[in-house]
C-alpha cells in the first residue's frame, strides 16, 4: 500500500490544505490508472462520497466514447515530466456516479514522489455553465441574424408600400378631390342642403386621407432610407422651420425664446421635420385666447461612454398639455390624445421618435393638463 501513499507530495501541511480547498477538482492516479487521492471538489463534482473513489480506475470517470482517447493520453504522459491542458476547444466530457455526463477541461501534470513512483495529477474544471453561456451567445447571435434578415424584409416591404402609396393610392384620391371640386363649382347650387353637406364632408375626408398617406409615406421612408449624415447647424435649421411656419406663427401670435443650438452630424431634412412637427404641435395645441410661448433651450450631455457626446434640446410650451399617463403612447403611430378635435394624421410624433432614434438619441415628454408640455430631445453630436 505504500506505493499509493502520495501525501509526501503535498507536505508540508499547507500544501495539503490547498489541495483540499481548491475549487478545481483534483484527482491523482498511479501508473496503472488507479485513483490514489481525490480532493473535496472532485468528490462533489463526480457525486461521490469521501473515500468512495479511492482505488477505482480513472476510466470510471470517463464516458465510454472517450476511453480510447484517454488511454492514449495516459500512455503519452506516463513517463513525461511536462504538464499539458487537454479539452480546450474540444468537446471533452466526464461521467458522474449516476452515469450523467458534463463538459470539462482537464490539465494533466506528471509527478513523482520521494520513493520514485510515477503519478499523474489531473486538474478538472466543470465548464457546464460556460457551455450554457456559449450556447446562449450562439443563440443570441443567430437570433440577431434572423432579426436583421426580418428587418431587411420589413424595410423592403415598407419600400414597396412607399411605391404603392406614392401612386396607386394617391392617384384615386386626387381624382376624388378633383371631381369633388368640379361638383362644388358647377353643381353646388343644384344640390340639396343635405347633398351639399355630404359633398363637403366627402372632400374633407379625402383631404384627410391624402394627408395621412403622405405622412405614412414619409414615415416609411425614414425606416428604409440610410442617408449619409452631414454637419447640420441646428440654429439655422430651426430658423428655416420658423420661416416656413410664418403664417401659423402670425395667426397665433406665438412668441419664442431660443438658445443658441450647436452643429451636429445628421440629416438637415429630418431635423427640420422634427422641429416642424414639435413647434407646429405647440402652436396647434394652444390654450384658447392665450398666445403660445415656446422656449427652446439646449445643453450638452454625456452618452453611454465618456467618448460619446450628446446634445439635449428642450422644447417647452404653455399649451393645453395632457395627462402624463399618455406620455409613452403619444409616440406610437396614429395616436391622438385629443382625438379629431385638432385634426392631424397621428403620425407626427411617431416620426419625431423615429428621427431621434436614427440620430442615436431619443425623445421623451413631460406634461400636465392645462400647464403645457416639455419635449426633451437627445441627439448624438458625432456619428463615426
Amino acid at each position: 500500500m505504500d506505493r499509493f501513499l502520495v501525501n509526501d507530495i503535498y507536505s508540508p501541511l499547507s500544501r495539503e490544505s490547498v489541495f483540499e480547498c481548491s475549487a478545481e477538482g483534483i484527482v491523482v492516479v498511479d501508473d496503472s490508472g488507479a485513483i490514489v487521492k481525490v480532493n473535496n471538489s472532485a468528490n462533489g463534482m463526480f457525486s461521490y462520497d469521501s473515500g468512495e473513489l479511492l482505488g477505482k480506475k480513472i476510466e470510471d470517470l470517463i464516458p465510454t466514447r472517450f476511453l480510447s482517447n484517454h488511454r492514449s493520453l495516459r500512455e503519452e504522459y506516463k513517463n513525461s515530466l511536462h504538464p499539458r491542458t487537454i479539452g480546450v476547444g474540444k468537446d471533452l466530457f466526464a461521467k458522474r456516479k449516476d452515469g450523467s455526463e458534463f463538459p470539462v477541461e482537464i490539465s494533466l501534470s506528471p509527478i513523482q514522489n520521494s520513493s520514485g513512483f510515477q503519478f499523474v495529477m489531473a486538474y478538472i474544471i466543470d465548464i457546464s455553465l460556460r457551455k450554457r453561456k456559449d450556447e446562449e451567445l450562439v443563440k443570441a447571435h443567430n437570433d440577431l441574424l434572423n432579426y436583421s434578415e426580418a428587418l431587411k424584409k420589413s424595410n423592403a416591404e415598407l419600400e414597396n408600400f412607399a411605391n404603392i402609396a406614392s401612386h396607386d393610392l394617391q392617384e384615386p384620391l386626387r381624382k376624388i378631390i378633383s371631381f369633388g371640386e368640379r361638383l362644388q363649382i358647377s353643381e353646388m347650387q343644384n344640390l340639396s342642403e343635405g347633398g351639399k353637406n355630404y359633398l363637403i364632408r366627402m372632400q374633407s375626408a379625402a383631404a384627410r386621407m391624402q394627408e395621412l398617406i403622405g405622412s405614412l409615406l414619409h414615415f416609411s421612408r425614414l425606416s428604409s432610407e440610410n442617408e449619409k449624415f452631414q454637419p447640420v447647424n441646428l440654429t439655422n435649421t430651426l430658423f428655416k422651420v420658423l420661416d416656413d411656419l410664418e403664417v401659423a406663427i402670425e395667426n397665433s401670435k406665438a412668441q419664442f425664446e431660443i438658445d443658441e443650438l450647436p452643429v451636429i452630424d445628421g440629416s438637415s431634412y429630418q431635423i427640420a421635420q422634427l422641429f416642424q412637427n414639435l413647434i407646429g404641435n405647440a402652436i396647434k395645441f394652444r390654450k384658447k385666447d392665450v398666445s403660445p410661448l415656446i422656449k427652446i433651450s439646449c445643453q450638452k450631455k454625456m452618452g453611454l461612454t465618456v467618448f460619446e457626446e450628446m446634445v439635449e434640446i428642450q422644447i417647452e410650451d404653455n399649451g393645453i398639455g395632457f395627462n402624463e399617463k399618455h406620455s409613452d403612447k403619444i409616440f406610437d403611430l396614429f395616436q391622438q390624445i385629443e382625438g379629431k378635435k385638432y385634426g392631424g394624421s397621428g403620425i407626427g410624433l411617431a416620426t419625431c421618435k423615429k428621427i431621434t432614434l436614427k440620430h442615436g438619441g431619443d425623445i421623451v415628454v413631460k406634461s400636465e393638463e392645462g400647464k403645457g408640455s416639455s419635449f426633451f430631445i437627445t441627439l448624438k453630436t458625432k456619428h463615426h
